[in-house]
């Protein structure tokens, strides 16, 4: 990583270069130099580590071998990097340093890397509230009118004439007669009666939406009076 200049730990991961490497039994083995990074996927691999001694590790006389990150546990507090089982590491000198650092070839040109990367975008899903829907009934009263018959007596007054020779009551006096008159009144009487009723539930409708958004993406700049790309992609000669 000392030799990436476009890379670096993430704010808030330990960088573990010029801690304490110890064993499973708490003694101390070496000092971690340096990171080695997948320049692809963007992370590290592996621990460049000095020991104190001799052989330990790949083979007797090595002084640096090669960590893989899943083989160590890292101990913030106590700046030091546990080394589960350091006898099957590879020596340093083992491995093809041209993937972190320059290097002449069989041709006699240095190679270098440098990464191009690109933001790729991922759209998810979440529920969120939208509100909510009430249904309710409420009382509303109207004039209504309704025909009706009904029925009531009457007083009928009729005069006749009587027979010739009819005969009167022995004596002249006040009478009286009594009769009751009938009606029909109107009773109104009222019931609730159930005349509808309302179903109420809900369903999922899908429909198709556009998110758009803007994406950054690294391009490379060559400027160089002679230049030989090979494959790639790039904006050419600048």
């Amino acid at each position: 990583m000392s030799e990436l200049h476009n890379f670096k730990v993430e704010p808030g991961d330990p960088d573990p270069r010029g801690w304490t490497v110890v064993g499973p039994d708490n003694q101390r083995l070496g000092i971690v130099r340096d990171l080695l990074v997948d320049t692809s996927a963007m992370k590290v691999r592996q621990l460049i580590v000095d020991l104190d001694g001799t052989g330990v590790g790949a083979g007797s006389g090595s002084r640096a071998v090669l960590l893989d990150v899943d083989a160590i546990d890292v101990r913030g507090d106590a700046r030091q990097v546990l080394a589960r089982n350091i006898a099957g590491s590879r020596e340093y000198g083992d491995y093809d340093a041209a993937a972190i650092s320059g290097r002449d070839t069989s041709s006699g040109t240095t190679e270098r890397t440098l990464t191009r990367a690109e933001e790729e975008v991922t759209v998810g899903k979440r529920e969120v509230s939208k509100g909510e829907a009430r249904v309710s009934k409420h009382v509303e009263t109207e004039h209504v009118s309704t025909p009706v018959t009904r029925r009531h007596e009457e007083l009928i007054v009729e005069r006749r004439p009587v027979h010739e020779g009819a005969r009167a009551d022995a004596s002249i006096s006040s009478d009286e007669i009594t009769i009751p008159l009938m009606e029909e009144e109107v009773v109104v009487e009222k019931r609730p009666v159930v005349k509808e009723e309302l179903v109420v539930g809900k369903r999922v409708v899908e429909e198709r939406d556009t998110v758009d958004t803007e994406v950054r993406r690294e391009e490379f700049d060559i400027n160089s009076p002679t230049t030989s790309e090979r494959g790639g992609r790039g904006r050419g000669d600048r």
